[in-house]
């Protein structure tokens, strides 16, 4: 597993417009001056975005994001055991500065 890069970002944002969550990123990014809050913030995001995909068909766009991170194909991302998932989604967000990479992003939407 790699940090996120600067490749990452239009990748994420493609996703967030793609499944209507520019908004909640733009709040996450006003609201939060620390890692702390991203981390809160950052995790329901992570989940609510599953959640969303999955309703709107966007579930290739979560795949296509985490696969740059995960450094693998997005289909191994999908393949993914739940548990791994999970440890590598924690992995992302306690292993980044969120608030910079949230805020580069929400920047990026406008």
């Amino acid at each position: 597993m790699r940090k996120l890069k600067t490749s990452d970002i239009p990748v994420f944002c493609r996703c967030v417009k793609k499944l209507g969550l520019k908004d909640e990123i733009q709040k996450i990014a006003r609201e939060s001056d620390s890692a702390k809050d991203v981390w809160a913030k950052g995790f329901d995001l992570i989940w609510n975005l599953f959640d969303i995909a999955t309703e709107a068909a966007g579930e290739m766009c979560i795949y296509e994001f985490l696969a740059g991170p995960f450094e693998m194909t997005p289909e191994e991302v999908r393949d993914l055991d739940m548990d791994v998932l999970i440890e590598n989604v924690q992995h992302l967000l306690n292993e980044n500065n969120l608030v910079a990479f949230f805020k580069f992003a929400a920047a990026s939407m406008k």
